[in-house]
């Protein structure tokens, strides 16, 4: 199918191993390369994105039990948050250093009851700091979910399938594409895909990545289904994690029908029919 229907397009005959990770045919399934073309999910939202009359109301909503004080932005831009509370205690502030997952706790008063500091030391989004920390600052619950509403409605602190924010990634094109800790990045096959209408495909990961704790998704390509790939590579880790580009990024795996299916991807005019690039989650 590959030779006679350009299924697989380019298609490698046999599987190369030698020295890159590797891609081709293997003995029941095809590895596939990914391409030299990112999207890294690296959001750059920081406090300087914060208005100041959402700062002001904010520290309104905190009321006499603290106030957030951004430090002073490096010509990096902010790398980092500090968080003072007044009239606390230390409990409460070890939750939120356990929910945050990062920071230090300093006693800035002889009462320990009395004042405390936080300090976020990584290059942080202030948005998820403050979701997160708005339950412990104040019990006027329903103004905190007001607010929490506003900067939601800004698509900075959700995933939204819906209404997701391309500004969220970061283009890169290289033969070798670093991916934030804990993040992801979208990429696409150099092969492009021709699926025959009786046939579905399955995408697996390659174990090289696997064991490093790079996985990759890819759903099912349809019966009819054309285009290069979209993958979706997630890097689990705490490090970052490198991806080679033009090597094997997953296998997939063809399962051919005995009877053509009664509507194909192409007959349902499919979203992400005939691709041509890496495409954004569409409704």
């Amino acid at each position: 199918m590959a030779l006679e229907q350009r299924m697989i397009d380019p298609f490698v005959e046999s599987q190369v191993c030698d020295g890159v990770i590797s891609y081709g045919l293997s003995s029941y399934g095809y590895d596939i390369r990914v391409a030299d073309e990112f999207k890294i999910f690296q959001p750059e939202i920081t406090a300087a994105k914060l208005s100041d009359m959402q700062r002001g109301y904010i520290a309104g909503l905190i009321d006499g039990q603290g106030y957030v004080g951004v430090m002073p932005p490096t010509p990096e831009g902010f790398q980092a948050a500090r968080l003072t509370f007044a009239n606390t205690n230390r409990s409460v502030l070890d939750n939120v250093r356990s929910v945050l997952g990062t920071g230090s706790i300093a006693e800035q008063s002889a009462d320990p009851a009395t004042l405390f500091e936080l300090s976020i030391s990584r290059p942080a989004d202030i948005r998820y700091i403050l979701s997160q920390v708005f339950p412990y600052l104040t019990e006027k619950q329903s103004a905190a979910a007001a607010v929490l509403d506003h900067l939601k409605a800004t698509k900075s602190i959700i995933v939204d399938p819906k209404h997701f924010d391309p500004q969220s990634f970061v283009d890169f094109r290289g033969g070798e594409c670093l991916i934030p800790p804990n993040s992801f990045a979208l990429a696409r096959t150099v092969e492009y895909f021709r699926v025959p209408r009786n046939v579905l495909t399955v995408c697996v990961g390659k174990s090289t990545y696997a064991r490093c704790g790079i996985i990759v998704n890819v759903t099912p390509f349809e019966p009819e289904w054309e285009g290069f790939v979209t993958l979706e590579i997630s890097n689990t880790t705490p490090l970052p994690a490198k991806i080679y580009a033009g090597e094997g990024i997953a296998q997939v795996l063809f399962f051919e029908a005995d009877a053509e299916c009664e509507t194909s991807y192409a007959e349902k005019k499919g979203k992400y029919q005939a691709q041509q690039e890496i495409v954004l989650p569409r409704l």
